[in-house]
């Protein structure tokens, strides 16, 4: 947060009502990342199977040879980048740690985790390196297998590994363990510990009126059925939803941090889920808590609105990807249009602000399918009170470890991949390029002026 604040232009703007990530200051993002990725001065590097709408930075389409060239710049050079990680480790009261753990939860934090690593190893030898996250889960094969994935990385530890990284630390005895992977999060687990643990020295930082604090109620995805989605390898293990706990970390965490805020982060919602969640939260009526989910299209979802509303939701993710039966069909994921849309408005007009998740660019797809689609949506952004639907939009990337990237679909021509990138180089139509700045200007447009009532 303090690194964004330095592209801040003094103006508060509260453009996007949702609650949650889609409801940040999406240009202030997109300027402080832009300028993260130039600092990593990787463009004079030659990059590997970038993606046709593909930022190579951003997306870490470079080899291993290319990202240590870089790295070693910074070092050289005692850039910007250096002197943070020299104030963050160096400077800490802590240093030097017995252990050190990086997390990285996609390919863009990779350049930072390698720099990182190999500066801890600089100054102090001794200390454990740790990897560990999302990506690292993705790729704990490929590490297995490629020891350059393991330079100045004593241990990686996929999966969900909180149990796992005490015990490393607490076995420690002072010596440097081989390079190794370890098992991911335990089998069999009826539920795990619904309290994130935040510092307050790092909750300080932001707005107290805006925080919004992430929570997790399940692991795995309860569809995982999207053949463009890789959760059934990250989290396979699906685990089951207990209402009344989850009440109860909303009411700790709003004790203990002054915030009635929060990001629900599981990868879906059943209506089930929902009925259960909002039944638990209307027993306190008085706790008055704000939250937004991720769900998929279900005409239940009619119905419930209006109670949900009342529970608090604010916000909704809707998982719709594409309206075409077509691209349907690849996806393994249907709902018909007027299915959509009569969700999208039972949501809207409850109060909740609906974010559509759509994907364009799919194999086949004409770019006349994609410019229907969009104004589609745009219609439909129109038909709600304002500012009340707003949008994901992303071009179709076909990605490790996905149905799309392992199985043999129509259509789809895998030509390769970076060792650290997320999604593969693929035979896209040739539209896309041209295409994808309209989706990202929908994006960025403000989706209403009109205040909803969440976004004091």
């Amino acid at each position: 947060m303090m690194y964004i604040n330095q592209f801040s232009d003094g103006r508060i703007r509260r453009p996007y009502l949702a609650l949650g990530d889609h409801g940040k200051d999406r240009p202030l993002l997109s300027r402080a990342s832009r300028a993260l990725f130039e600092r990593f001065d990787l463009l004079r590097e030659s990059p590997l199977h970038v993606p046709d709408t593909a930022d190579p930075v951003a997306g870490m389409h470079y080899g291993f040879d290319a990202i240590e060239a870089a790295v070693d710049r910074q070092l050289r050079r005692n850039t910007a980048l250096k002197q943070w990680v020299e104030s963050a480790l160096l400077e800490h009261p802590l240093w030097p740690p017995a252990s050190l753990g990086i997390s990285v939860m996609g390919p863009s934090q990779v350049f930072m985790a390698a720099l990182i690593a190999k500066m801890a190893k600089m100054y102090f030898p001794e200390t454990i390196t740790i990897l560990g996250g999302s990506h690292v889960t993705l790729l704990s094969g490929e590490m297995s297998r490629n020891r350059r994935y393991l330079e100045n990385v004593d241990m990686i530890l996929p999966g969900h590994s909180e149990q796992e990284f005490v015990e490393v630390i607490s076995a420690l005895d002072g010596t440097t363990p081989t390079a190794r992977t370890s098992t991911a999060h335990p089998a069999n687990e009826p539920m795990f510990d619904y309290i994130p643990l935040f510092s307050p020295e790092q909750l300080a930082l932001y707005p107290q009126s805006r925080l919004t604090l992430p929570v997790q109620f399940t692991r795995g995805c309860y569809y995982a059925r999207c053949t463009y989605c890789t959760y059934p390898v990250v989290e396979p293990q699906v685990t089951k939803l207990y209402p009344e706990n989850a009440r109860a970390a909303f009411e700790h965490l709003a004790n203990l941090h002054g915030t009635r805020r929060f990001s629900i982060k599981d990868s879906l919602f059943t209506p089930a889920m929902l009925d259960h969640l909002s039944r638990a939260l209307l027993r306190e009526p008085e706790a008055a808590f704000k939250w937004s989910v991720t769900t998929k299209v279900s005409r239940q979802l009619i119905k419930l609105a209006p109670r949900l509303a009342s529970a608090g939701l604010a916000t909704v993710e809707l998982g719709v990807e594409t309206i075409h039966s077509n691209g349907q069909r690849l996806f393994d994921k249907f709902a018909s249009q007027q299915d959509i849309e009569d969700v999208v408005l039972a949501f809207a007009h409850s109060d909740i602000v609906v974010i559509v998740n759509l994907i364009f660019g799919l194999p086949g797809e004409t770019i006349r399918q994609a410019q229907y689609q969009l104004a589609w949506f745009q219609e439909l952004q129109r038909s709600a009170p304002p500012g009340m639907v707003d949008c994901s939009l992303n071009m179709l990337e076909v990605v490790r470890g996905s149905p799309l990237a392992v199985g043999k679909t129509d259509g789809v021509e895998v030509r390769g991949i970076a060792p650290w990138a997320y999604c593969y180089d693929w035979n896209a139509p040739a539209w896309r390029r041209d295409f994808a700045p309209q989706l990202t200007g929908a994006e960025l447009r403000p989706s209403g002026q009109h205040a909803h009532p969440d976004a004091a």
